[in-house]
């Protein structure tokens, strides 16, 4: 929303008059927005997959409570601020690169070519290394917990399809971004080899700039085809309807008072993501052993779900 509402409609204007109409002070900022819902982008996918590291690797350690879940929503948010900041404050300088968009001119010297390079490395190749390493050690975990679990037969592995399909989707996500952005990082890097009286194509700048804007098309698209909770957190943001919380199912809202209406359940994909935190469980022997009386096993797996 933010590149459609800050960004798309100056390169359209730019595209179309061929040239910078907006003036310096509208430059300096399209310069700034840019970088800026670039890497606040990059570092939520992050957020996410540590998120779903620690909630599927490590269950049973309550790590990301409520309280750390907004400190991390507010230091994803700081550090795109701090990393899109540097050319405003001086870091380089903002020019119109005849390519519709405005941005760092061409590193010419130490200070420009470190912007760079702080850009290159900090806004995508660590976030993007991060990311990969995580869901390596996430699918790694869940093929471990569905073997182990098939094994023992003794738990529904509803959860475990769940939360299948959820890394599926953020892997589409980071699959598209990483798509969608590499070109301009390749631009990015071309500069640092390149001769700066010899500028790269501005077609190939142009292009870069639109795949990355594309990432914004084919995110929401991604995220809402394949979960239903996306769909429905979607609509509440566009419709500015109250959050719900996660785990009440809508279907107890009904058209009742509120006195006379019936306690919410939990929903369906709440129970499904929970069920999950039994994965680990099952290879302690602690909790789950063995007995040799069925009704004793599943009297114990009943009081991990009831209790987790």
């Amino acid at each position: 929303m933010g590149v459609c509402v800050f960004c798309i409609p100056f390169m359209i204007a730019a595209l179309i008059k061929q040239a910078w109409v907006f003036g310096e002070l509208l430059c300096k900022f399209n310069g700034f927005v840019v970088p800026f819902w670039f890497a606040s982008s990059i570092f939520t996918l992050t957020a996410i997959s540590i998120h779903k590291y620690f909630s599927i690797v490590k269950p049973l350690r309550r790590i990301i409570t409520q309280r750390r879940t907004l400190l991390i929503i507010v230091v994803v948010w700081v550090s795109a601020f701090a990393c899109s900041i540097g050319p405003i404050l001086g870091w380089t300088e903002i020019v119109y690169k005849s390519t519709s968009m405005c941005g760092p001119r061409f590193p010419r010297n130490a200070l420009e070519i470190s912007h760079t390079l702080f850009l290159i490395t900090v806004v995508y190749t660590f976030p993007i290394a991060a990311m990969i390493f995580l869901y390596w050690r996430i699918i790694k975990a869940v093929k471990s917990h569905c073997q182990r679990i098939r094994e023992t037969a003794i738990i529904d592995d509803r959860g475990i399809l769940s939360q299948k399909k959820i890394i599926i989707t953020l892997l589409f996500v980071l699959a598209a971004f990483i798509a969608c952005w590499t070109p301009f990082f390749i631009y990015g890097i071309l500069t640092l080899v390149t001769d700066a009286n010899r500028p790269l194509s501005r077609h190939f700048l142009r292009s870069a700039y639109i795949c990355g804007f594309l990432h914004c098309v084919c995110s929401p698209i991604i995220l809402g085809a394949r979960n239903p909770r996306f769909r429905r957190g979607f609509k509440e943001l566009i419709t500015f309807q109250r959050i719900r919380k996660p785990w009440l199912s809508p279907a107890g809202a009904g058209g009742y008072p509120q006195s006379v209406r019936e306690p919410r359940r939990p929903s369906a994909d709440y129970l499904a993501a929970k069920r999950c935190s039994v994965w680990f469980l099952s290879s302690q022997n602690s909790l789950l052993r063995l007995e040799p009386e069925l009704p004793n096993r599943r009297r114990k797996v009943g009081w991990i779900e009831s209790n987790l």
